[in-house]
């Protein structure tokens, strides 16, 4: 019996207190627990950890995606000085977080580059 799940691909890279988390491959029930173990990773290694989520990679995401990016948005609410921006939203997903009302409460930007410029500016 062969399976036809992916994988999930996460590829960190540290910039000073930020973090980028460049996300690839199939985001679903099975896999979420890999990216939110690369989440508390960077939460681990500084308080008031600074993310950036590229994700213009995914091929496949469900609703549990949507409760991942809720989730890591709350962990940065609930601290004084973390941020949680997001690079490349394919399309589906930025309408499932429209459609639920989350959209407006991530930061987006145009580029990882971008983002990171913010974030290492605001330290």
């Amino acid at each position: 019996m062969s399976s036809s799940r992916q994988d999930l691909r996460v590829q960190v890279v540290h910039h000073g207190h930020c973090s980028v988390l460049r996300v690839g491959g199939h985001l679903d029930f099975i896999t979420a627990p890999t990216l939110a173990g690369h989440v508390k990773a960077a939460w681990e290694q500084s308080s008031g950890p600074r993310l950036v989520l590229e994700l213009s990679r995914l091929t496949f995401y469900d609703s549990t995606a949507v409760g991942l990016l809720a989730w890591t948005r709350q962990r940065v609410e609930d601290t004084a000085t973390g941020r949680l921006l997001l690079v490349g939203i394919p399309h589906g997903l930025r309408h499932l977080l429209d459609q639920t009302g989350l959209l407006p409460r991530f930061e987006l930007r145009d580029s990882v580059g971008q983002a990171v410029a913010e974030l290492l500016v605001s330290e």
